[in-house]
């Protein structure tokens, strides 16, 4: 049988090896962390690029129709400009 003093001396070395398999432990969460926080600042970049692509690409559609809008404009112009023209030759 072992003495009260082995028993105290096993607990203690459990004890030891629990705490370094806890550091090992933190050490890898603290690295896993680490590059899950690189990778969401990564992210949030793109996500700041594709939103700034996105707001070009609606400014280039609202400036295209009103480009094609005011070509409408001036071809309607244009036609009854030659109505009215049409109309006072007669």
């Amino acid at each position: 049988m072992s003495t009260q003093s082995e028993r105290l001396a096993a607990l203690e070395q459990r004890l030891a090896d629990h705490e370094a398999r806890c550091e090992e432990r933190l050490v890898e969460i603290k690295a896993t962390a680490a590059t899950t926080l690189r990778a969401v600042e990564g992210l949030k970049g793109r996500s700041w690029a594709m939103v700034a692509a996105l707001l070009a690409w609606a400014l280039a559609q609202v400036w295209s129709a009103n480009a094609a809008r005011l070509d409408h404009l001036e071809a309607m112009r244009a036609a009854d400009v030659r109505e009215v023209a049409d109309v006072s030759a007669y």
